[in-house]
């Protein structure tokens, strides 16, 4: 037991350490990037669901005032 935990603290070093938090760091960022696109890119999509509905509501209403209007007469 005693012999295992020499050799694992053996083979951690600073240079092995620092390329770990180095690839962590790295990851994180690419995983962070990923995230604001992918966030942007629905707020995007939300703006133009947004617009859509917008003038599915004018078109509708439009489309119900000429029919009542229609109706009137």
């Amino acid at each position: 037991m005693g012999h295992t935990k020499e050799r694992i603290k053996d083979s951690i070093t600073a240079e092995r350490v620092a390329i770990f938090f180095g690839l962590l760091s790295t990851c994180l960022i690419v995983a962070l990037v990923i995230v604001v696109v992918h966030r942007d890119n629905l707020w995007l999509q939300l703006e133009e669901a947004k617009r859509m509905l917008d003038v599915l509501e004018e078109y509708i209403q439009s489309h119900l005032l000429t029919t009542v209007y229609d109706r009137k007469q």
